[in-house]
């Protein structure tokens, strides 16, 4: 059986808080923190994902992979949405029906709970990157060139981007917000998701678990947030510099695996608590949004400062998904394989073999 590397969790934990983080208001209160997060926070997703692609797989075995673990939590949420708003609302039926076709060409533009976005183009990137690899990439054995078509075809993607937010669609003549599942992203998150499963080929933990990487790439970051203007962002069709956001995702990515890798050096316990989060993170993605912008307003109504108002909503905005798996999914066997989990439940600590 294949083990799992136990960091990736970790780093998953890490990137979903700062996911949560970075959609708690922060571009009007801290500019400077929201423009570091997003320089890497979603490219981060796309990498950690293709870090257990299997392009060996059959393409029908991917498929049914990917549907169990991100579409099957997508429609399930969807139904949440609708079933809430049907119940707690005066939105007739027709609206409803509606909208719930809307969320199904599943664009960030046209799904209630925005951040949802990002499960069916993962679904639409993992597909898209099983024909690449098999088709393209996977038969060029120079490495460097390998890499070099890899960047092209982020570069195709970049350069294409903003044509699509919004187009005008042949035959119907009306403006839409990106292809649906956001298949006019798929180069562009296509290129980190693969360079995740290339990073995985090789034996690069020792290179990640040592301090000075952290240091560097944070520094680097830094530098680049604070000296250079162009912020990225997938969801708006955002990727200003093909040079300087690539640049900035990559060193974010290499920032989160080092600390992944030195928390677990520094202390289990703090490195088991970013674990737990990782193994959750899509519940926490789900439902996150929703509960922290209630939270904040009420929070911000009562009289409390915004500083501690949003720490109070990241809280929550963690905290709360996680007691919703705790007691209505950790336990369920019905319910969890809707939130992409086995339906057994797998120890804490026990290590897995690779996902699809």
């Amino acid at each position: 059986m294949e083990k799992r590397i136990g960091y990736i969790d970790i780093a998953k934990g890490l990137g979903i808080l700062v996911i949560v983080l970075a959609h708690n208001d922060l571009s009007g209160y801290h500019p400077t923190l929201h423009k570091f997060i997003y320089a890497f926070h979603i490219p981060l997703f796309f990498f950690l994902s293709g870090m257990f692609f299997r392009p060996e797989r059959a393409f029908g075995e991917t498929v049914k992979r990917r549907f169990n673990t991100l579409m099957k939590p997508y429609f399930f949420a969807l139904f949440l949405i609708y079933l809430g708003e049907a119940a707690f609302s005066n939105m007739t039926f027709p609206v409803i029906a509606g909208r719930i076709a809307k969320a199904l060409y599943a664009t960030g533009k046209y799904i209630d709970w925005v951040q949802l976005w990002f499960i069916p183009h993962l679904f639409a990137v993992a597909l898209f990157a099983w024909v690449e690899w098999r088709f393209v990439f996977g038969r060029v054995k120079m490495d460097w060139l390998r890499w070099l078509l890899m960047f092209a075809m982020l570069a195709v993607g970049v350069f294409t981007m903003p044509y699509f937010w919004p187009f005008t669609a042949p035959v119907i003549g009306i403006d839409l917000f990106g292809l649906p599942f956001s298949l006019d992203l798929v180069l562009a998150s296509g290129f980190f998701f693969l360079v995740g499963y290339e990073v995985n080929q090789r034996p690069l933990e020792k290179f990640f678990a040592s301090p000075l990487v952290l240091l560097l790439t944070f520094g680097a970051l830094l530098a680049l947030v604070l000296f250079l203007s162009p912020q990225l962002d997938f969801n708006t069709r955002d990727y200003p510099s093909l040079w300087i956001n690539t640049a900035e995702a990559l060193l974010g990515i290499a920032m989160i695996l080092s600390l992944s890798r030195n928390l677990e050096k520094w202390s289990e316990r703090a490195a088991n608590i970013f674990r737990y989060f990782g193994r959750i993170s899509l519940v926490i993605l789900i439902f996150h949004v929703p509960i922290q912008e209630a939270l904040f307003d009420k929070f911000t109504r009562l009289g409390i400062p915004t500083d501690p108002s949003i720490a109070l909503a990241f809280l929550s905005g963690v905290l709360i998904p996680a007691l919703i798996y705790e007691l209505a999914i950790h336990h369920n066997p019905r319910l969890r394989p809707w939130f992409g989990f086995a339906a057994e439940e797998i120890p804490l600590n026990t290590k897995v073999t690779k996902e699809s």
